[in-house]
């Protein structure tokens, strides 16, 4: 069955009613963790949705139960209900959840517990056993058809044909080479490092040599003594890694290399094989990232076959997704490309010729989920409806007429099964928890809702919270931010202190129309506090076009502030703010932003609390930094520009507490340290620092509760 999953796990932060039962204020714990007395308080959803092949029936879980739903019945199963058959499959230990499951058949459910494949039968209680594979075997990958699976043992490769043979696709490698890992940092849209051919026959691999590349020294203070960890990390404009592509076929046991024409240091991404197994596509992208052309291969001689098209741009070009052939017609292909402004769809054939635009006009398609079954539709999420929000469409390839099909305004993710014809819909806007609905992939089917989620925060005091508004920097885009305020603020006469939340960069869009505008709780507890808590999304953001993002092309940070500025301008003209108490609090390219901000601003704002900030661009590594910064030999101005350590001494008067993972191997810590001794030498003592050890760029779990109530703390010490 060609049913696609699209819903991610942790779903939505869906969005309710802000209601008036309220009762107390939330705390840090559950603010951070969103449950209260172990009990969620995200609104309520259908999690681990699946639809089950060649049924009129849906199963979803529920703690450690899973239910299936078929008409107006009502199975639930429990994996304790299997303990018989657990004990005759002689397992030595039983899986406890339901996590990751899929529906196999119409009957039988895939489960994997510890490298073992397990097939279950919940109506029968029966269990048989698939794949077993060793217990330090890791990226399992499996071919779509012929049940081929393939795993990495450290860097060696291991697969498996339908009959359990084995092949050692490559064998041991020496420090600083991988084999089937993603490659180029998860830059392009690169998730895995292995592609199986459709028919399980071959697989094609990439070959990372990161020898080359400086060791960066990341300290791991859990032993004794501390041990050092060193990672690889190639810095912008200085050497990076070189990455091969191999096929390995399992008929005669033999590799195939790519002969790539590209330099060595250039990008090889989204790889996709065509229907028929004999050529690779692969998207090859100069360093400059200026260039990218899409290229096939034959997998026999690895020999170029064809170059279908080039697309150049004088700021950068990211391709992001492979082609996507059609079903039935293994001819013609969907490429997906911001090249006019907006990511849209385009239908070609194999011979590279443009057959035409599937998709047109100032919005942007978000996800591509799948075809229908007879290949003659392609169904998208996209905002076109409106910018903030989700919606699903259908586009004829004939006729290239689209339709909308998700009626629900709003944020919209979905689970479709195109043989089944259907699709569940998971969906919250600004002031409403939303719920779950079902429907047709037909325009005009009815939907019918099988879940409305009550407000999860009713019992809580809450902020009054709006949606808003504003104008860019050069008086052409419009902006738009979330606001959450102290209950009747607005008409009362008591001023507030202000906290600004920001992030700013690319790939990310903060603001949305979902529950509580995509919000997390903290923002909700610091207005109970008595904050004004504002966020908007810049120019530089994402899903607004490529104009609206480019614009930051070698100029980090100028346009992203000017527009910043604007909503400092805005929250100064609100009669409640009081703006002799404003901070930022922000990570990653938000803790650059909060930087920035608190920097550049003059004396706007007081206080800062930024994590895991890069302060120096040439500490960044070269993908991200050299697409929108070229590199420091081409683009020094820009670089110096950006480089916070030379507005060190506007700290004066100020107060920053700078957040970093001791582990950070995203923004290395070397950015955090480095602007501390940028204050030493120019006597700045209005700086704070706080290292939490043992974790990456960014702070999880329990940790996170003990990290926000440090920021909170913060900036209740200087705002108050």
């Amino acid at each position: 069955m060609r049913a696609r999953f699209f819903l991610p796990f942790i779903l939505l932060f869906a969005f309710s009613t802000l209601g008036s039962m309220a009762q107390r204020d939330l705390t840090m714990e559950e603010a951070v963790l969103r449950k209260s007395d172990g009990k969620s308080l995200s609104p309520a959803t259908l999690a681990q949705f699946r639809w089950i092949p060649g049924r009129d029936a849906y199963s979803y879980v529920d703690g450690e139960v899973l239910r299936v739903v078929e008409g107006e019945q009502t199975r639930e199963y429990r994996l304790p209900d299997f303990e018989a058959a657990f004990a005759a499959a002689k397992l030595p230990s039983n899986p406890s959840a339901w996590a990751g499951y899929r529906w196999f058949s119409g009957t039988e459910i895939e489960l994997w517990h510890n490298n073992q494949q397990l097939f279950l039968d919940p109506e029968a209680k029966t269990l048989r056993r698939g794949w077993s594979l060793p217990e330090d075997a890791d990226n399992l990958q499996f071919a779509s058809e012929g049940r081929a699976v393939s795993y990495n043992q450290e860097e060696s490769i291991v697969a498996l044909d339908a009959k359990g043979e084995r092949y050692e696709v490559e064998g041991f490698a020496e420090a600083g080479i991988r084999h089937g890992r993603v490659v180029h940092r998860n830059e392009f849209g690169i998730e895995r490092g292995i592609y199986w051919s459709p028919k399980g026959r071959h697989l094609a691999y990439y070959h990372l040599d990161e020898r080359m590349v400086t060791e960066y020294p990341l300290v791991d203070i859990s032993s004794t003594p501390a041990s050092l960890n060193s990672i690889r990390y190639p810095m912008a404009g200085g050497v990076t890694h070189r990455v091969t592509i191999g096929i390995y076929s399992l008929d005669d046991r033999k590799h195939v290399w790519l002969e790539t024409e590209m330099k060595s240091d250039q990008y090889f991404t989204n790889l996709a094989w065509s229907p028929d197994g004999k050529f690779l596509y692969v998207a090859e992208l100069n360093r400059g990232q200026d260039t990218m052309h899409l290229n096939r291969y034959n997998v026999t001689t690895g020999k170029l076959d064809k170059t279908l098209f080039t697309e150049t741009s004088d700021k950068y070009v990211e391709p992001m997704n492979p082609v996507r052939f059609l079903p039935g017609a293994p001819n013609l292909f969907v490429w997906e490309s911001q090249r006019s402004g907006h990511n849209h769809l385009y239908l070609y054939n194999t011979d590279g010729k443009l057959i035409a635009p599937l998709t047109t006009g100032d919005w942007e398609v978000l996800d591509v989920l799948d075809f229908s079954v007879d290949g003659s539709t392609l169904y998208y999420a996209s905002n076109e409806s409106a910018v903030l929000q989700r919606q699903l469409y259908g586009v004829d390839l004939k006729s290239k007429k689209r339709s909308r099909l998700s009626p629900k305004e709003g944020y919209n993710q979905f689970v479709i099964d195109v043989v089944g014809g259907r699709y569940a819909g998971f969906w919250s806007s600004f002031k409403n928890p939303g719920g779950v609905y079902l429907g047709a992939l037909k325009k005009g089917a009815p939907v019918r809702d099988i879940l409305t989620a009550p407000n999860p925060l009713a019992s809580y005091n809450m902020p009054d919270a709006e949606l808003v508004s504003l104008t860019s920097a050069d008086g052409k885009t419009p902006l738009y931010g979330r606001l959450f305020t102290p209950k009747g603020a607005a008409n009362g006469t008591k001023k507030y202190p202000v906290v600004v939340y920001v992030y700013g960069g690319p790939h990310a869009q903060l603001v949305q129309d979902r529950w509580m505008g995509g919000a997390p709780y903290w923002e909700l507890l610091m207005a109970e506090r008595g904050y004004v808590v504002f966020v908007m999304d810049n120019r530089g953001s994402a899903n607004r076009g490529f104009a609206f993002e480019q614009v930051i092309h070698r100029n980090l940070g100028e346009s992203e502030l000017a527009d910043q500025r604007q909503g400092v301008k805005y929250l100064e003209g609100l009669p409640y703010v009081d703006k002799t108490r404003m901070g930022v609090h922000g990570w990653s390219f938000g803790g650059f932003m909060s930087m920035s901000m608190l920097l550049r601003f003059g004396d706007t704002f007081k206080v800062s609390v930024s994590g895991g900030p890069v302060i120096d661009w040439r500490f960044y590594e070269v993908m991200y930094g050299e697409r929108y910064m070229d590199t420091p030999t081409e683009n020094p101005e820009g670089y110096a520009k950006a480089d916070l350590k030379g507005y060190v001494k506007n700290l004066e008067g100020k107060h920053l507490l700078m957040i970093h993972g001791y582990q950070d191997d995203v923004v290395v810590p070397q950015h955090t340290l480095s602007f501390l001794k940028a204050c030493v030498d120019n006597k700045m003592t209005g700086v704070d620092c706080f290292f939490y050890p043992g974790h990456p760029h960014n702070v999880r779990g329990k940790d996170r509760v003990h990290l926000m109530q440090k920021v909170t703390e913060y900036l209740d010490e200087y705002l108050r």
